[in-house]
């Protein structure tokens, strides 16, 4: 499953002995993920400016999981902000979790998990 999230914490894996991958991905890729994916976006202006659910939810990540990070940078956002203030820029960052016997490949995109 995919969770939009803006926390990452290794207390949200569930278990022990994970691989975690870490990478930027841009905006774009960022909506095509988040079609499918479940928010756990604790902010609701900051949902609305995503375009996903407001769903303050606490995320457990197990393998196969990933997480996409949303990173507010540069300023802040106040509860009455409709849009990303001139001072606010986003970063989104992909968690991917693994359990240590997972192969992974990346082919353009494309990831895929083999055991």
């Amino acid at each position: 499953m995919i969770f939009i999230s803006t926390n990452w914490s290794e207390k949200m894996l569930v278990g022990t002995s994970h691989i975690v991958k870490l990478h930027q991905i841009n905006r774009d890729q960022f909506e095509r993920l988040a079609a499918d994916a479940h928010s756990c976006i604790d902010k609701p202006n900051l949902a609305e400016i995503l375009g996903v659910n407001y769903n303050p939810e606490h995320v457990q990540l197990r393998p196969g999981d990933a997480l996409l990070k949303v990173l507010i940078k540069g300023g802040k956002l106040s509860p009455f902000d409709s849009e990303l203030p001139d001072d606010v820029v986003l970063e989104f960052y992909c968690y991917s979790v693994y359990s240590p016997n997972t192969h992974v490949i990346v082919e353009k995109e494309k990831l895929t998990m083999e055991e």
